[in-house]
């Protein structure tokens, strides 16, 4: 299986409860744990000011979806929870859609409020099964709750079951921005960028993979490039922490991209 290596650059940088498992549609793979990656160690230069809001980027092309998670309420048809690498756990994660006055929507988000006791190569998964995308633009707010392992967390496309699908998250325990491959539960480092940004503040990650070429937003500022075709066909759209990282998402926006810009 071919791969390209990690490259550093030196640019600095959703009351609902569910426990559904996945569908046949998208049923788990084989599952496997791996050693996490060592943190990023090099020096970084903090950014000029803290960003007190979310900024998101470019706007994509053509939204198919848009998640608000205004109306604790409403049911959410489609998503489904799951966890990556489940050996250990009896459960997965708590999700849920709450009212939330900070968040970018003024109305609520989404949120995971209880890892169930999740460690280590636990990644904790809440997705909808669709639409179903190779090419995508996927732009979401995140803020960071809690934990002690694990913070934050980020958006996870071209899922295909709980142990296979690309995802991007911030870490506000390490001050980085990261893009990964997960296949058969094995997760992959593709690209990072450190960033310092205020933890108690929204932030925004857009996300964009037409073909095998991967590229990463947060805040608007293009951090993240990488190139990889192990998981090259459609899936769905959805959010990830790991471990016991509680966060809290809004305004995802799930768009197709256009391959020929």
């Amino acid at each position: 299986m071919s791969r390209l290596p990690i490259r550093v650059p030196a640019t600095v940088s959703r009351a609902l409860t569910v426990t559904s498992c996945a569908t046949a549609l998208l049923a788990a793979a084989a599952s496997c744990s791996s050693p996490d990656e060592a943190p990023y160690e090099a020096p970084y230069e903090a950014r000029d000011e803290a960003r007190g809001d979310a900024h998101a980027g470019p706007a994509p092309e053509s939204a198919l979806r848009t998640y608000r998670f205004d109306d604790p309420s409403t049911q959410l048809d489609g998503w489904v929870a799951g966890t990556t690498n489940a050996e250990g756990t009896t459960e997965n994660a708590e999700w849920m859609v709450r009212a939330d006055d900070t968040a970018p929507s003024r109305g609520g988000s989404v949120a995971l409020v209880d890892p169930r006791g999740h460690v280590g190569q636990h990644f904790n998964l809440f997705w909808n099964t669709a639409p179903l995308l190779a090419d995508v633009d996927v732009t979401v707010a995140v803020r960071r709750d809690g934990g002690v392992e694990d913070q934050g967390g980020g958006p996870a496309w071209r899922i295909t079951g709980p142990n296979d699908y690309y995802a991007a998250r911030w870490n506000p325990l390490e001050d980085n921005f990261r893009v990964y491959s997960i296949q058969g539960g094995q997760r992959l480092q593709l690209d990072s960028a450190r960033v310092r940004v205020d933890p108690e503040q929204w932030h925004t990650i857009r996300v964009r993979q037409v073909g095998a070429a991967i590229t990463c937003w947060f805040d608007g500022e293009e951090l993240l490039h990488a190139t990889d075709a192990e998981l090259a066909g459609p899936g769905a759209v959805g959010l990830w922490t790991k471990a016991d990282a509680t966060t809290r998402f809004d305004d995802l926006v799930v768009a197709a991209a256009d391959a020929s810009r």
